[in-house]
């Protein structure tokens, strides 16, 4: 048996996080997605920052046409 860890989640092997986004919204709506996202199994910082790289790419492309 290997000691290799699993990671089912999170940033990709070799990402190093060293950066914060703060955002303000009402309770009511982080609970609301929270609980969606805990259903899922899925974590919100690892889908904030798959929108982000999501839009970025997204808007990447619209700039060089």
């Amino acid at each position: 048996m290997t000691n290799i860890k699993k990671n089912n989640c999170g940033r990709p092997a070799g990402r190093i996080k060293t950066a914060k986004i703060e955002i303000s919204i009402e309770p009511t709506v982080k609970d609301e997605f929270m609980t969606l996202l805990r259903k899922e199994g899925k974590t919100a910082s690892v889908e904030i920052g798959l929108w982000i790289r999501e839009y970025i790419k997204n808007n990447k492309l619209g700039e060089e046409e």
